[in-house]
């Protein structure tokens, strides 16, 4: 069984690379026939309607990068999607394709709408992502209490658990702030909770979570899935900062001199716009949040040519953490930039690593909340958070927020610190608080195990 799921997990793969962007339109407008007909195989059905409902809307997004996508022609995917979703009672292994591209793609609906100053998740998305992540864990047997780890992991059953409860958790809320039309808010709310909470006990008697010690969802995190013998924090405390943390704060200064030198030099922000042109989702609007790399996997980038961001880029290049000595996902530095009124829609890493921001343009209404703990940037002050755990910003104030944002490899990455040689490792002990570690990005519990789809 575990050489079927994974031969259908490459498989799948594979076919959906090898459609151009015609076919792959024609496929999704022909579902679920269309993945019947190109795979007989259940295992990889599931993950060939998530690939192919992926490409579709990235390339539909794709058509015109320049400018949003017009109103029709997202309430025209919108709709296809929803009706796609109606006929997940019979074909079950579509559920959680849509469901991850409803969440991806349309949080907010088919276009944002605004209440107090920010925009309002659209509550159809919600339930209905809701329902199909639910119905995903049923499809791939993750309620069974009798599935094998391996089983269990391969099938991604933890990712799976916390999304449903991702959406679960902002359901409930938006239900209890009066997202719907409904007599009696307080009970609409509390029914819903009252079912997440027979969800969370039906979790809690799973083996795999079994010995868990969180309180709720929240405090759920997929690092835990690689170190499991670690402490995990949402938030790290100053005094469990891997050195990284007070190297940046000490050296704010020049990171805070490079953005302003580049600010000045573009004031009308075409650096920022550029990348912004192919947000998919994340934001209500494309240009509410977007970065430009400084550090990335391959080393530093084509901005660090810049007289002004040399100094930067140096400091930065000094560091193992991240960069091309790091091989995690997204491993690198950035500016990034959020604007008045933006939000990041409730989320979560998967992959082994931690989050570094320095506030650099730190304006009061601009807060990161992390397993329900909220925190402010501030000026020249770092926050190491773990993004594996569900996090969302949102923005109040008036002024545009710009931090340096790192991606960097895990304290207790064992296979990242081997990698640091004798000299290092003998400077730089595993913290006590690692226990015994894990293996890291490059020996993950499974295979792909890092890897939504």
């Amino acid at each position: 069984m575990v050489e079927m799921w994974r031969f259908g997990i490459w498989a799948a793969a594979v076919l959906a690379a090898s459609l151009d962007d015609t076919e792959v339109t024609t496929c999704v407008l022909n579902l679920p026939q269309c993945i019947q007909l190109l795979s007989e195989d259940e295992a990889s059905q599931e993950q060939l309607a998530g690939h192919l409902l992926q490409n579709w809307l990235q390339r539909v997004s794709a058509d015109d990068a320049d400018t949003e996508q017009p109103n029709s022609l997202r309430s025209e995917a919108l709709r296809t999607l929803l009706d796609l979703a109606t006929a997940t009672d019979q074909h079950p292994r579509m559920a959680l394709g849509l469901g991850q591209v409803l969440h991806s793609f349309f949080w907010w609906g088919d276009q944002p709408r605004e209440s107090a100053g920010l925009a309002s998740p659209s509550l159809q998305v919600m339930q209905e992502s809701f329902l199909l992540h639910e119905r995903a864990l049923a499809v791939a047997g993750c309620d069974l209490s009798d599935l094998e780890t391996e089983e269990f992991l391969l099938r991604k059953c933890p990712w799976r658990w916390r999304f449903v409860l991702l959406i679960g958790v902002e359901l409930g809320l938006e239900l209890a702030r009066g997202g719907q039309d409904s007599s009696d808010v307080f009970t609409t709310a509390a029914d819903f909770f009252a079912r997440l909470a027979q969800l969370w006990l039906l979790l809690k008697r799973l083996p795999f979570f079994a010995e868990m010690t969180t309180n709720g969802p929240m405090q759920l995190n997929q690092n835990a899935d690689f170190f499991p013998t670690a402490r995990h924090w949402p938030i790290w405390p100053r005094e469990h900062w891997p050195d990284l943390g007070t190297f940046v704060e000490r050296h704010s200064a020049t990171f805070r001199a490079g953005l302003e030198a580049l600010l000045q030099e573009d004031p009308e922000g075409h650096h920022f716009g550029a990348t912004a042109r192919f947000q998919s989702g994340l934001t209500p609007r494309k240009e509410d949040w977007t970065r430009i790399k400084l550090i990335h996997s391959g080393g530093q980038s084509e901005l660090c040519s810049l007289p002004f961001l040399q100094p930067s880029c140096a400091l930065l290049a000094q560091r193992s953490e991240f960069g091309p000595a790091c091989g995690t996902y997204l491993s690198g530095a950035s500016f990034a930039r959020l604007m008045p009124g933006a939000q990041l829609k409730p989320h979560f890493g998967t992959h082994p690593r931690l989050t570094l921001h320095l506030g650099l343009r730190a304006p009061s209404g601009a807060t990161l909340t992390v397993a329900g703990q909220e925190v402010p940037w501030s000026n020249g002050k770092v926050i190491i958070f773990d993004d594996t755990y569900m996090h969302k910003v949102q923005h109040r104030g008036d002024e545009a927020r710009y931090i340096l944002v790192a991606w960097f490899c895990h304290p207790c990455d064992r296979g990242w610190r081997e990698d640091r040689g004798g000299a290092w490792l003998q400077a730089n002990p595993l913290p006590e608080w690692c226990g015994a570690g894990g293996p890291g990005y490059k020996s993950p519990p499974v295979p792909g195990y890092s890897e939504q789809f």
